[in-house]
């Protein structure tokens, strides 16, 4: 990817390939210290960075002891933020210690540069925020709609997963909690949701909606005063279980459910009482008249009456 130089680089090199002046290209491109601009080429309409670590010490992940025999080096591909609206891809040197600690069941591993990128990860940790940042503020399918006109280039399942692997803050005191069940997967896969009432934020999300996983969240927060569950029987009984102090009451839906059941049951009594002590009317002369039979020669007579009376009323046809 940047294992050439482009000939019309506007940079310019030492002799040993590292920039003559440090500090510049540091505030350039905000490197860390450990880190060494080696190279930069422009290239197929992205900018290439060749970096190498230059970390003389590096601290073991399994047990933490300080290393400085270096085995070897291996290169790591990054996409980095963009420059001046081009993509950013970087080639990065590391190093690999040696672990002298005879205790410790690592021998070798790789150089940390924790601060500008995590272990194992395709893109540097400002990449990764900001891809977090515009997710949050627009989603998946819009945020793909920001970025690429930034020069950055991802995918809406990128943003997806970077959002996911946020870390959820802890659930804190909740006095008052929303219990209602939702679908992963419509039909087949349920799960649980708690909302704090006071925030209307979710607070957790259950793997499922049984009654024994319910239950032991709500005995996990004994400061559950209030539980606004739906009328099902399976949150009522988890809520008696896990948090028998607290009181329940349906949600605001199930409440003007409730309501509406009530009202059309009372209104439906009221109306069978009315109509069975309402009075029977009197026939009247015209509906016995209609209910009789009448002759063909009656019945001639009136559709001829009909007929002249459409002809009399219709309107005149207007000629062009």
């Amino acid at each position: 990817m940047c294992d050439r130089i482009e000939n019309n680089c506007s940079f310019t090199f030492s002799s040993h390939g590292a920039f003559p002046y440090p500090d510049v290209h540091h505030s350039l491109f905000a490197l860390p210290s450990g880190l060494e601009m080696v190279t930069c080429s422009r290239q197929e309409g992205m900018l290439c960075v060749a970096l190498l670590s230059t970390q003389p010490v590096s601290h073991c992940p399994a047990c933490g002891s300080a290393a400085t025999r270096i085995r070897s080096r291996y290169q790591r591909r990054l996409t980095d933020l963009p420059s001046t609206g081009q993509p950013v891809r970087v080639l990065l040197t590391v190093r690999k210690f040696f672990c002298d600690m005879p205790t410790c069941p690592r021998k070798i591993f790789t150089g940390r540069l924790a601060p500008f990128v995590a272990p194992s990860a395709r893109m540097t940790a400002r990449l990764f925020q900001m891809i977090q940042i515009i997710g949050l503020a627009t989603g998946g399918r819009l945020g793909v709609r920001v970025t690429d006109p930034m020069g950055i280039q991802t995918n809406r399942h990128t943003i997806l997963r970077r959002i996911m692997a946020l870390h959820a803050e802890p659930v804190g005191h909740v006095p008052q909690i929303g219990i209602d069940d939702f679908s992963f997967k419509r039909g087949r896969t349920f799960g649980t949701l708690l909302v704090n009432m006071q925030t209307h934020q979710v607070v957790d999300v259950l793997a499922d909606r049984k009654v024994e996983t319910s239950a032991a969240w709500m005995a996990s927060h004994s400061e559950i005063e209030l539980v606004s569950r739906d009328r099902g029987g399976d949150y009522a009984s988890a809520a008696a279980t896990g948090a028998p102090q607290a009181v329940q009451c349906a949600d605001r839906f199930h409440s003007m459910k409730n309501l509406r059941e009530a009202l059309e049951g009372c209104l439906a009594r009221h109306l069978a009482t009315k109509r069975a002590t309402r009075k029977p009317k009197k026939q009247s002369t015209h509906t016995v008249l209609l209910s009789m039979p009448l002759d063909r020669s009656d019945v001639h007579r009136r559709l001829s009456i009909f007929n002249r009376r459409i002809e009399r009323n219709a309107w005149p046809v207007m000629s062009r």
